[in-house]
């Protein structure tokens, strides 16, 4: 004998398209292990996941009059796929952006250091060294860690930015130390005044 009654996921979504839309928090707590579970599989941070999956049940509860209840959760993971499709998509063009800002950072700025690093006299490092120390803190860890030659994903981690923000902030840190230097350099300048700007 076959029962043809609806499932109780298929009598909650039913009351949602009545009206009930409060009732949705019930799929929320029913599904989103699955769906987190689903996305946190594919991902390598566990934020991402829960930022996805809150946008898999917003987007479901947007088209829930799309959905045909016997096929429920087969449709919530195609919306987690597709999120999880658009966002490599969006991580990928991040990536190429970022790319391009690197490039264009090191056009920028590496002929200038290197031609400044050719030419200094240790008298020149000494002032090099005293604008370093004339960076904000973040700027001055920043200076060091490249001139150490640490790695720009360990720095940006270290100081809770992303790799995006650390280059921009880099770019900031050595045009400031170009400025100081170039004041420092001026006819018999005092080493003990230096312009706040840098």
């Amino acid at each position: 004998m076959n029962d043809d009654s609806p499932s109780p996921i298929e009598q909650l979504l039913a009351a949602i398209q009545r009206g009930e839309t409060d009732k949705f928090r019930f799929v929320v707590r029913e599904y989103g292990l699955l769906v987190r579970g689903y996305l946190a599989a594919r991902l390598p941070h566990q934020d991402d996941a829960d930022d996805l999956a809150q946008e898999v049940f917003l987007i479901a509860f947007d088209k829930l009059g799309t959905c045909d209840p016997a096929k429920f959760v087969p449709w919530l993971l195609g919306i987690a796929r597709n999120q999880l499709r658009n966002h490599w998509r969006s991580r990928a063009r991040r990536e190429d952006a970022l790319a391009r800002f690197r490039e264009e950072v090191s056009e920028i700025v590496e002929p200038d250091l290197d031609a400044m690093a050719g030419r200094f006299t240790p008298v020149e490092i000494e002032r090099l060294l005293h604008c370093i120390s004339l960076l904000p803190d973040r700027l001055r860890r920043i200076v060091r860690a490249g001139l150490e030659g640490t790695r720009s994903e360990v720095v940006a981690q270290e100081l809770g930015i992303n790799t995006n923000a650390l280059y921009q902030a880099r770019f900031r840190a050595h045009a400031a130390l170009r400025r100081c230097m170039s004041q420092l350099m001026g006819p018999n300048p005092p080493l003990s005044r230096i312009p706040d700007e840098c």
